[in-house]
């Protein structure tokens, strides 16, 4: 690497200005276009916000390679600096020998040591022999191919809090895989304890590159001194900093509030499908006498008629005339990229769908204008406050600034609304402009850096998204060179359209429902800026999704089993998934009309997704909560409407499908879709687009209703079951869990109380359409979920507050230490013979390890089998079976049968002995629940009002209402060591039936140890094995097993044959 040497750049205190306190909308703006500038006023901010999570581990990268032009940063040009450089020996060129020193101050040093400079190792982040060393007047750190460093050379430099820095360096990297930078650290301590910490960052570098890179640091804190660390985060690869400085560049800004203003234009330029909104709304603009009459001017706006040039004069509204400005318009946008446009346009709004006597379009288009009207009436206008509205005036917290974007992106749907009354309102787009470039001047531009208590989601998603669609709507009335500017500010905060967190250490590849997202932001990005080369890059990291998971292999995504895994290792169709289709179908239809349209085989993927992965979880209208992950804490995201949002995005999905397909699809969609309220169904829709979509589906007689059929799906890669009994009408599904997923998930101070939902539960989905989809899960007994068999006792709700208390390290440690874990052992799976035959295990250990047993589940047609053995408490604590806590309807309540006697049921807890048979009988007959079991067995009964708040298991809520429900809870207390159950579960069951099946012994338990467990269906004459060890286990007279694992057999005249088998690892 060469050595430079860097000067001072003299330049006006103006061109300062507007470098670092002014970055407007249109600071891109060519000099030749419409010069209305916003130019910048100040008052003091709100109070910054510190970090003190600075020691972070990254994951190791795949290394890119990119070459790019050195030093094309040129902030140095464009900013006065008023200071030498502040680092010692910043080119490296004063160095001893490493051999030769033995001080603190030189321990880390390979070769050469740099004088003035420090080496810190992660010794937990090191494998191998890392290399770091000054020779040949530049500092390099390198570690071999398949090792690892975590490190940095730094110093402790002086500084004046007042003043800003000017940061640059050269740096080169070579196969690198983490991230290479610069960090500055302010600290502010009391007697030696860390009270306040700001960290800054410059940009990263990964892969292979050589660039200058320059940034200005403006310091936080009230502090005297920094460190200055150049920074190897977590990987291999080499990396040579050089030629680093840190000048002092004048006063820091006061971090006041800027404010938008506006100045008279000198002159105007205008394609043919864009529209000028004039500067000064109180002059007077009119076509000069004799000028070509090629625009029209209406209400403070110019609308252009024809390409050409003409002459606008200005008048004050006291007549007097201020100006001549030149106007020209020429010709339309890019035809295609505009098209484009509009249909996204048409997708995220659907104006040109709306119809006036359609009722739920016309309640939406209220309901928005209600939300405008009260937005705008609570709108502050003084452009000196630091917000916009007064319940969003934290914009500490990032949350605060995307939903304050959301709500000018809402009023610019209305602007395109013919229904609305602020269709084309002139006044309401100016706001719109006005706020927009408001919020770019002081949050979110290319100088910001996301820190503080701020969340990455809402800087690359939340965000740029409302920016993005706020562009789109109103694209008409926005320059090129005010777009480019806004999404400048995007680009910098995600600049790669494959990884989030480009800005920051830890960065992480963008899969899933998250990929989708970005390409809502990055695709819309590139048709606005009419940039192919990133629109086809765009399309082209979506590629990913299309790309089945390898069995086993642990990674995030769709499995060709329809299992979806997201958050590293959680069971989330239901939610990630769900925003995974709902995003990608609204991007479907864009690229199918681009040049990038999808291939077939993409769209047969597509197709799999929808029939494999979520249709046989969806049951009687309800997506099962067992796939939808901490989204069941959500009062206003139940399973029936989750189940609303995948349709949604199926149907949108099935528009690009071939046309047989296609109405396949749209015929069993149609058969959920009767399960739902049309009227509540069309007011959960958002836009007129699916409003007209889903109407056009329910009107077409060509396609016909497609009742589910029975099917069973082993989602092997997620471990759970899904079962649908199409003859007696009723759902099943079992969630599990293994050392490949997590038992919950708590996260963001959501889902605190779903400790055992992962543990066995089951889900039973009957003719009572509300019994999880109304207020289930706040009233539920968390510690006594249907199925799971646990420790008794009380468990902290796993709120993030409880999180930090646990461990320093937040991520690593303390959600074991909160219950969330995957099991040690990899003998849990599922096998089945038919749509009606299935066999599952679980080698089950509990959230501290105290209870194990072996649980295993056999379903024969209408009838499932529960078997646990080997139940074991490695302490003294009371262990219970949750058999079942059902809700109990009040519009259809439950008598309870024991052995064929009606029992009563009050608030006390009652114990039945020598129990063999149980049946909740509704009153209607169609929700009947039998139980058979095995040997007489002791259960608990009770019948309780339980109340809970959703606040309780989702801090997030503002609803704070106690709920109070109805519980019918049926347990079996463990009191013995290698205690056993064994139990048939008959689901919708007549109670004639029901009698029948009490005298009769269809399915027979022929073993159920720590062994084996057997089951035996003498009507199919069907044996299922569970076998948890390898080596000779004896079955019968004619089966002998070799292999631990799940084993399906069908016995046909004297030949044992084999279904189904997955062999497992012996415990």
């Amino acid at each position: 690497m060469k050595h430079k040497k860097y000067y001072p750049y003299i330049c006006s205190s103006i061109l300062l200005a507007c470098l670092l306190w002014s970055p407007t909308v249109l600071a891109d703006e060519d000099s030749s276009g419409t010069t209305a500038l916003p130019t910048s006023q100040e008052i003091e901010p709100p109070q910054q916000i510190t970090d003190l999570s600075h020691q972070v581990t990254s994951q190791n990268d795949v290394a890119v390679t990119t070459t790019e032009k050195e030093g094309d940063s040129d902030l140095e040009s464009q900013v006065t600096l008023t200071g030498e450089n502040l680092l010692k020996n910043p080119q490296f060129d004063q160095t001893s020998p490493a051999s030769t020193t033995s001080t603190d101050k030189d321990k880390g040093w390979s070769k050469e040591a740099a004088e003035g400079w420090q080496v810190y190792k992660d010794s937990k982040q090191i494998v191998g022999s890392p290399q770091i060393d000054a020779s040949e007047q530049q500092l390099t750190m390198t570690n071999e191919a398949g090792k690892k460093l975590r490190g940095c050379v730094h110093q402790t430099v002086a500084i004046n809090p007042e003043k800003q820095y000017l940061v640059s360096f050269d740096i080169e990297t070579k196969d690198k895989t983490g991230q290479a930078f610069v960090r500055v650290i302010e600290e502010i301590k009391e007697n030696n304890t860390l009270k306040e910490q700001r960290l800054w960052l410059s940009p990263m570098v990964t892969g292979t590159m050589k660039k200058h890179q320059e940034k200005l640091y403006v310091p936080k804190l009230k502090v005297n001194q920094i460190k200055l660390e150049l920074f190897y985060e977590t990987g291999q690869g080499q990396v040579i900093f050089d030629n680093i400085s840190l000048r002092e560049a004048g006063d820091k800004p006061s971090g006041a509030i800027k404010e938008v203003t506006h100045s008279l234009e000198e002159r105007i330029a205008l394609s043919l499908s864009k529209k000028h909104l004039l500067a000064i709304p109180d002059y007077i603009y009119q076509v000069a006498a004799g000028a070509n009459q090629i625009v029209r001017i209406d209400n403070g706006t110019v609308e252009p008629l024809q390409e050409g040039h003409t002459l606008l004069e200005v008048f004050t509204k006291e007549g007097q005339k201020t100006a001549d400005l030149p106007l020209e318009v020429t010709g339309k946008d890019d035809s295609e990229m505009t098209a484009l446009i509009s249909q996204w346009r048409q997708m995220i709004l659907g104006a040109d769908s709306y119809s006036v006597s359609n009722p739920a379009m016309q309640a939406l288009n209220q309901k928005l204008d209600d939300s405008v009207t009260k937005n705008l009436n609570s709108l502050v206008n003084n452009q000196k406050e630091a917000y916009l509205w007064e319940d969003l005036k934290d914009f500490g917290k990032s949350s605060h600034m995307t939903a304050t974007y959301r709500r000018l992106e809402e009023m610019a749907k209305q602007v395109n609304s013919p229904a609305s009354k602020y269709y084309q309102d002139t006044a309401l787009i100016r706001l719109i402009k006005d706020k927009l470039a408001w919020l770019h001047l002081n949050y979110y531009n290319p100088q910001k850096d996301i820190e503080g208590n701020a969340n990455w989601w809402d800087y690359e998603i939340g965000t740029p998204r409302a920016i993005v669609n706020t562009l789109t709507l109103l694209y008409p009335y926005f320059t090129q060179d005010e777009i480019k500017a806004q999404t400048k500010s995007i680009s910098h905060f995600v600049p790669d359209p494959k990884q989030f967190r480009s800005t920051l250490v830890n960065p992480f590849k963008a899969i899933g429902g998250n990929l989708v997202d970005m390409g809502r932001v990055k695709i819309i990005e590139a048709l606005l800026t009419q940039d192919n080369v990133k629109l086809k890059e765009s399309i082209e990291a979506l590629d990913t999704l299309f790309e089945f998971q390898r069995d086993g292999s642990k990674g995030e995504g769709f499995y060709k089993d329809g299992s979806y895994i997201d958050h590293t290792n959680v069971a989330y169709t239901g939610a990630y998934g769900n925003v995974l289709i709902d995003g990608l179908s609204q991007l479907i239809p864009l690229i199918q009309a681009s040049p990038m349209a999808l291939n077939a085989q993409k769209l047969e993927v597509i197709e799999h997704w929808i029939e494999k992965s979520f249709f046989p979880l969806l049951i009687h209208g309800e997506l099962m909560d067992m796939s939808r992950g901490r989204s069941i804490s959500r009062e206003n995201a139940s399973s029936r409407m989750a189940a609303l949002e995948a349709l949604r995005g199926i149907l949108r999905l099935s528009q690009v499908l071939p046309e047989a397909n296609k109405n396949r699809i749209q015929g069993q969609l149609k058969s959920i879709l009767a399960f739902h309220d049309k009227e509540r169904m069309l007011s959960s829709l958002s836009s007129y687009y699916d409003i007209n979509l889903f109407e056009q589906v329910l009107a077409n007689e060509v396609i016909k209703l497609m009742p589910m059929s029975t099917n069973l799906s082993v989602f092997q890669n997620m471990d759970k079951l899904a079962y649908y009994h199409a003859d007696k009408d009723f759902g099943f599904a079992l969630s599990m869990h293994s050392n490949r997923t997590l038992n919950f998930e708590a996260m963001n101070n959501e889902n605190t109380r779903g400790w055992y939902t992962g543990d066995g539960m089951f889900y039973l989905y009957n003719h009572d359409l509300t019994h999880y989809s109304d207020k289930y899960w706040p009233t539920v007994n968390p510690l006594k979920m249907p199925g799971t068999t646990e420790a008794e006792g009380k468990r902290e709700d796993v709120t993030d507050d409880y999180l930090k208390k646990l461990s320093i390290d937040y991520k690593e440690k303390a959600k074991e230490e909160a219950g969330m874990s995957t099991l040690p052992s990899s003998f849990v799976g599922a096998i089945k013979g038919d749509d009606k035959t299935a066999l599952a295990a679980m080698d089950f250990q509990n959230w501290d390890r105290t209870v194990s047993a072996k649980k295993a589940w056999g379903i024969f047609d209408d009838r499932i089998v529960f078997l646990e053995a080997g139940i074991q408490s490695t302490k003294d604590q009371a262990v219970s079976t949750t058999i079942d806590q059902r809700k109990d309807n009040p519009e259809n309540p439950y008598r309870l049968l024991v052995n064929g006697q009606e029992v009563s049921l009050t608030n006390d807890t009652l114990e039945k002995d020598h129990v063999t048979s149980v049946l909740l009988l509704s009153q209607d007959g169609k929700n009947n629940i039998g139980y058979l079991f095995d040997k007489p067995t002791t259960l608990v009964f009770s019948r309780q009002e339980q109340s809970g708040r959703w606040s309780d298991i989702n801090k997030g809520s503002t609803n704070k209402e106690l709920v109070t429900q109805t519980f019918i809870t049926i347990s079996q207390r463990h009191q013995q060591a290698n205690d056993t159950y064994a139990y048939t579960l008959l689901p919708n069951v007549s109670q004639e039936d029901f009698d029948k099946a009490r005298t009769e012994a269809s399915i027979e338990v022929l073993r159920n140890d720590s062994d084996l467990q057997i089951l035996h269906d003498h009507k199919q004459d069907l044996w299922t094995v569970v076998n948890y060890h390898d080596g000779p286990q004896r079955i019968n007279d004619q089966l002998t097993l070799e292999k631990a694992g799940l084993y399906l057999y069908q016995k046909v005249g004297n030949v044992f044959k084999l279904l189904s088998k997955d062999l497992l690892p012996s415990d």
